[in-house]
């Protein structure tokens, strides 16, 4: 090579493009190796890698005169090294569980409010093996609520779980592990008299049974329901099918009255267009109240018929199929 050549071309521009490229694909390739491996794997590989950096660096730099071959032999090395640390993370750590995609949590969850220190509900059903979340939404301004759950009605010993205190208003979303099959029992550790059961058992989540049976079509367009009033059997489990046409969400909520004082099925928030099939708990016979969480003009009557019962049904659950 012409030394005017070296001294204009490969030198200047040349040989540092050259470097740059090289350090870019063995990074490129380090990194695949890295992210092949286990969290802990990748850890210790990249340790054990950039100490052997150092130490090959070191030995070269100790020399009196550089050569393409001193170069050659210590990316051969560090090569080697990253091979050899990353079987060796491979047997200690092993492969590893695949981590869980982000956002995915619960699949029940739970809408519970406290206001005017009395919860909106005071019972609800929950699949039992199975972690759930609760929604929990303080409405009572500078005062403080929490979710305590206990296996006795007694409300003694430790707490299965205890949720953090929220000072009104204001929200939390309380992940409570698996619980057996059984009844299990809620209240507000600021003020006890705020209580309710939770009932764990095989099969999908409800109140008071709900789902199958006869099923009602009610769709929403427009921010409003196509019926104004909801024809349902007495004491029986019933299905609404529900479509939103709008793209905008809306549910179905019941509620004893107009007043909304006792919630008997709050549905899942829908986004349309899509449908959804709402299990409703018995019912005993009455006339109750119906409308959109997020439109409360859209509104209209629950119409129950046939054996009359002993009168309206305690509140029942809130609980949706999955988080909105």
């Amino acid at each position: 090579m012409r030394t005017s050549t070296r001294d204009r071309l490969v030198l200047p521009i040349l040989l540092p493009v050259g470097i740059l490229v090289a350090i870019a694909a063995i990074l490129f390739a380090f990194s695949r190796i890295l992210l092949s491996l286990p969290a802990g794997a990748a850890t210790a590989t990249a340790l054990v890698v950039a100490f052997s950096i150092m130490v090959v660096a070191g030995v070269a730099a100790s020399r009196t005169r550089g050569a393409a071959s001193s170069l050659a032999s210590m990316v051969g090395v560090i090569a080697g090294v990253a091979m050899l640390a990353g079987g060796i993370a491979l047997l200690a750590f092993g492969a590893g569980e695949e981590e869980a995609p982000d956002g995915e949590g619960p699949g029940v969850v739970i809408a519970l409010s406290a206001s005017d220190i009395a919860f909106d509900q005071t019972s609800f059903r929950v699949p039992a093996g199975e972690p759930f979340a609760i929604d929990f939404d303080n409405r009572d301004a500078g005062i403080q609520h929490n979710v305590q759950i206990f296996d006795n009605p007694d409300f003694g010993g430790s707490p299965l779980f205890e949720g953090d205190l929220v000072t009104g208003p204001d929200t939390a979303m309380y992940e409570v592990d698996p619980l057996d099959p059984g009844t299990y029992y809620f209240n507000c550790v600021v003020h006890p008299q705020m209580q309710g059961t939770i009932e764990t058992r095989e099969g999908p989540p409800g109140g008071g049974g709900g789902g199958g049976g006869p099923t009602v079509g009610l769709s929403a367009q427009g921010i409003q329901f196509d019926a104004s009033e909801i024809d349902l059997p007495a004491g029986t489990p019933a299905t609404i099918h529900f479509e939103n046409r709008d793209p905008v969400p809306h549910n179905v909520a019941i509620f004893t009255d107009d007043s909304l004082a006792n919630v008997l099925f709050r549905g899942d928030l829908v986004t349309g267009p899509d449908v959804i099939d709402y299990p409703i708990p018995p019912l005993e016979p009455g006339t109750y109240y119906f409308h959109c969480d997020i439109h409360p003009s859209m509104n209209g009557t629950v119409g129950v018929s046939g054996e009359r019962g002993e009168g309206p049904p305690e509140p029942a659950s809130t609980a949706t199929p999955s988080a909105p």
